[in-house]
């Protein structure tokens, strides 16, 4: 278990997740589109493996053990649970089932990005024009 966690944590570091803690997460979230997944370092064998390779955003991690204030803030009953952010905002987001696992892929994840990062795209084209 603890190699696991270890695991997490230098892959993190490797591909550039941010640790967030309730001292660091309103700064992190308040600019542009962010993708945090909450997780426990119980459930570690169902983290998202592919959440580290998206791409077109910030990447979080919350390890809601240490973190219980921000599992109450943002009403996280199951782990890992992906919340996706734009400016501070929750605009999506994805729970795992009763087996504490997030059937998802990279692709499905990427996609979530790609549609925010169009419609943001399709409104500042639409202000231009004007």
């Amino acid at each position: 278990m603890k190699s696991k966690m270890l695991l997490i944590l230098l892959s993190s570091l490797l591909f550039g997740v941010t640790e967030l803690t309730t001292k660091n997460f309103e700064e992190e979230i308040k600019e542009g589109i962010v993708v945090v997944e909450y997780w426990a370092h119980w459930n570690v064998e169902h983290i998202v493996k592919d959440f580290i390779v998206l791409k077109n955003a910030k990447l979080g991690r919350v390890n809601i053990c240490d973190n219980i204030d921000l599992q109450i803030r943002d009403y996280i009953l199951v782990v890992p649970t992906i919340i996706f952010f734009e400016n501070g905002k929750e605009y999506k987001r994805l729970e795992a089932d009763f087996t504490f696992e997030l059937k998802t892929t990279k692709e499905e994840l990427q996609k979530i990005i790609d549609d925010r990062l169009m419609i943001n795209q399709e409104k500042k084209d639409g202000e231009e024009i004007r």
